[in-house]
């Protein structure tokens, strides 16, 4: 279920490889301390995931280096931020 209780951005809408994405966002209910983000790439493999710290306004950050295993093709990558039941997502795009 996309939530409109959960703000996600990056700071590009594209990105190469060894670029760093900027990702942060905001949460309406601050009754979790923490955010489930995930990258998946264009054939839809999750390439990274990690719980982010949600400080106490709701608000909540942190940085990636677009590259490694799973970077390599050009395409549409998705975003996703996963909090219970509750999921947003955008999508970016990334060349080599």
């Amino acid at each position: 279920m996309l939530s409109r209780n959960q703000t996600i951005i990056t700071d590009n809408a594209s990105y190469k490889k060894a670029d760093i994405i900027s990702i942060s966002g905001s949460l309406k209910s601050t009754s979790t301390n923490s955010i489930e983000l995930s990258i998946e790439n264009a054939a839809g493999d999750k390439i990274w995931n990690e719980f982010v710290s949600v400080k106490n306004n709701g608000k909540f950050s942190t940085l990636v280096i677009a590259g490694g295993g799973g970077w390599e093709s050009n395409g549409v990558y998705t975003l996703k931020g996963k909090q219970g039941n509750l999921q947003n997502e955008l999508e970016f795009n990334f060349s080599i």
